[in-house]
Formats: structure tokens, sequence, C-alpha cells
């Protein structure tokens, strides 16, 4: 072949004498067969004859041979495609979903506006430079998580206009807790999907100790970038004690400039101990109080408003009373719940009310074991709790049908509809339950 040598060497390993390099093609071969016997699913064997040493496009057999490798190249890419949206449609349904409820939350919160530009300016003034991570804390029923998702929506106004929004309500799914690697790998995925940065190949096989790792390097690469981030966990109490999480090793103390994160806890848990220990004297730390009881006044007005109705005046006079042993939002919240249900001649002695949430909890339960059954009520509870992603009111129904003790109770004054049909009758249970109790314990979460 005419000027063979010259057009090897484009494509093959030559000597200096000018001679096939036989090592180099035992090594290349040695190398084809085990990457054809380890990668079958994503490699296909093409044999074509050079014309000349060269891929002649004019040639059937090579045009056939060009058209079958872009056919195999586009169908690989599209696979892989389909792959990587699959991998992460999690990632983004679990981000739509906390993102939805956070929205929700935060049209409920009234008052707190000292407390919301105490923290809006301080994450202001930290925005330039390395600081500590923003600490929000205070009893049970305060109201930190609905604060926290005012907090973003306030905060998405005043960062710039591609700022990235990450939010987790860790109490969404309880009583499950969630761990923290699970968080942690959620976060650092949706973190890159918005900031458009490569998620790291280890990311979902890593441990602890290397997420962490990753978490704090992406905090930083996102702060190189230019990139703003609100990232928020509220609850840290509710993950799971695994890998230490309680003890809060994976919280980064020094947070990179633009990169804003903010986290909740109750006073009185293990974390706040250990965030304090970890953050020492330069920790930012804000404070959920108890509300006024002019706070609780303005409140208790905007509610009834909202919902068309009135109270007389012994009867607010005795809402506020109760709510001032708390000044808890959501021990408010539960009495005004039930004062939808009171009429102008109700007498104060048959008021729910209590001195703290779970005292109000404890006399709305007990009326509707009083109205219903105590094995109904108990029963449709614990269902409740037992369910992990909930129940519809007809799985409720059939779910209960099987308990003898509940059937008997609930036909103990009233006949089943038909005799083949054995079933709970919705109005027995109906609205009563189901919207005092399920809202209750969905406030109650938060």
């Amino acid at each position: 072949m005419k000027n063979g040598a010259k057009r090897l060497a484009k494509f093959m390993d030559l000597t200096a004498d000018g001679l096939l390099d036989a090592e180099a093609q035992e090594l290349l071969t040695g190398l084809k067969s085990r990457l054809y016997a380890t990668s079958k699913k994503i490699l296909n064997l093409h044999c074509v004859e050079l014309n000349r040493g060269s891929i002649d496009p004019k040639r059937k057999e090579h045009a056939e041979y060009l058209d079958s490798i872009c056919q195999q190249f586009i169908s690989q890419m599209t696979t892989r495609i389909k792959e990587d949206e699959e991998e992460f449609d999690w990632v983004v349904e679990e981000a739509r979903q906390h993102t939805i409820m956070a929205a929700e939350l935060s049209k409920s919160l009234q008052g707190r506006d000292g407390l919301l530009g105490k923290i809006c300016l301080a994450m202001w003034e930290s925005s330039p430079v390395h600081h500590s991570p923003l600490v929000v804390h205070g009893a049970a029923g305060m109201g930190k998580t609905i604060l926290l998702c005012k907090l973003a929506q306030e905060m998405q106004g005043v960062l710039e206009a591609k700022a990235v929004l990450v939010i987790r309500l860790l109490a969404a799914n309880h009583p499950q807790r969630p761990s923290i690697n699970h968080i942690l790998h959620s976060v650092c995925l949706q973190v890159c999907l918005a900031c458009g940065l490569a998620p790291h190949p280890l990311l979902s096989v890593s441990s602890h100790l290397e997420l962490q790792r990753l978490f704090q390097n992406l905090l930083e690469e996102v702060s190189q970038q230019g990139n703003t981030l609100l990232l928020i966990l509220d609850s840290l109490e509710q993950l799971a004690d695994q890998h230490q999480a309680h003890q809060l090793r994976w919280l980064p103390t020094d947070v990179p400039p633009n990169v804003h994160l903010l986290v909740s806890m109750e006073t009185t848990s293990e974390l706040f101990a250990s965030t304090r220990l970890r953050l020492g004297a330069a920790g930012n730390l804000f404070e959920v109080e108890r509300l006024s009881r002019d706070e609780g006044q303005q409140i208790m007005e905007s509610h009834l408003q909202a919902a068309q109705r009135t109270l007389t005046r012994e009867q607010k006079d005795a809402v506020l009373q109760s709510f001032h042993a708390s000044g808890s939002p959501l021990h408010l919240q539960l009495i005004l719940s039930a004062a939808k249900h009171w009429t102008s001649f109700t007498p104060t002695t048959q008021l729910l009310l209590g001195s703290s949430s779970e005292e109000v909890m404890s006399q709305l339960l007990l009326k509707l074991e009083e109205k219903h059954g105590k094995e109904l009520v108990g029963g449709a509870l614990g269902c409740i709790v037992l369910a992990r992603r909930g129940l519809m009111e007809a799985e409720l129904r059939d779910v209960m049908s099987l308990d003898d003790d509940v059937i008997s109770e609930v036909y103990r004054y009233s006949l089943p509809p038909t005799p083949s049909l054995i079933r709970i009758q919705g109005n027995e249970t109906g609205c009563d339950n189901r919207a005092k109790t399920i809202q209750h314990v969905e406030n109650a979460r938060c």
C-alpha cells in the first residue's frame, strides 16, 4: 500500500524504526477485551475494513458504519439522560412538597414582626463575610416552624432574584424521624441542581463523614461561584439519633459569604445545648418568646373575623385568661378552633379551656369519647398515627370495621344499614372527629 506506514501512524503505535509496535497492540487488545467484557450493556463491537487506511463516507459499508455509530450514541445518551432525570425525581418531589408546605404555613403567622426584623437584619449584615449559622429556638408550640416559613418568604424578596431557597421541615412526617444522611444527601442534590453544579459521583454511597465533608465543600463552592443560598432546616430535634446527629458535628460553625444557614430547635433539647457549646458566645441565637396578652387578643380578633364569628365579652376574657397562662400560639389556636362551635349562650363552664396545649387536647379527646365512645375515638386516632402516609376516610372506615370492639360500640344503639354489610356509618365520625382531631394533630406538629 502506497504511503502505508504514514497512514498507519495516524491510527496505530509504531516503533522508532517505523514498524508496528507489537507490545502496544497487545496492551490495546487486552484493554478492548476487558472493556467489552465488563461493559457489554453500553458497548457494541463494530468491524469495518478501512479504505486506504481511513473511512470513506462515500462507500456504502462505511456510511452504514457511521450511521450505526451515530444511532448508538444517540440511543445511549437518551437513555442516560432519562436515567439521570429519574434518579433526581425524588429530590425534586421532596423539595416541591416542603416548599408548598412552607408557603401554606407562612400565611398563618401573625405578629413576630420585631423578631423577623432582627433575623433579617442579621442575615443582611453577615451576607458578605464568613459567619456562624443562625439558630432559632424556643419552647414547643411557640411557632418556630411558621416563623421560619414566613422568613423564607420574606427573604426571597430581599435577596437577589437568583437566590436559591432550600427548606426542610423535619417534623413533616412525624412520628417518622429522618436520618441526617438522607437530609444531607437530599440538600446537596437540590443545591447542585438549582445552582447548575455537577453532583459528586459518590454522593449516594458516601459514608456519614464523607457526606459531611461534601456538604461543607458544596457550601464553599456555591459561595465562590457568587450564588446566594438560603438553607433552612426546621426542628432539628426530629432527626433520628444516628451518626450522633444530635451532637451537631455535621453543622458547620463557619458559613461562607452569600450562604445563609438557619436552623430551629427546642430550647430544652439536647441539640440546643450542643449548639451553644459549638458556637459559643459568637453564635447568632434568636429566641421565640411567649406572646403577650395584647398579641393574643389581636390574633383572636383576626381569627374570628376571618371565620365570620364572634364571642361574648365573657367568652373572650375566658379565652385570653387561659391563653395568658402559656403564651403559646398553638395553645391559642386550639382554643379558637374549639370556639368556632360555641354559641352565645354556651356557659363558660362548658368551654374547652386549659392552661396548656396538652390540657386542651385532653379535654377535646375526652369530649369526643363521650360523644362517640372510647373504642371508636381510640381506634380512629390509632390508625391515623400508625398510617405512614395518612388514610382516606373510606380506608379508615374499612380498617376500623375489622375491629369487633369498635363495631360493637358503634352499633350499640343503631343497627347496620344492611345485614350483609358491616361498616361504620360515616356520620358517626364524620367531620366532627376528622376536622377537629386530625387538624389539631397536624397543628401540633408545627
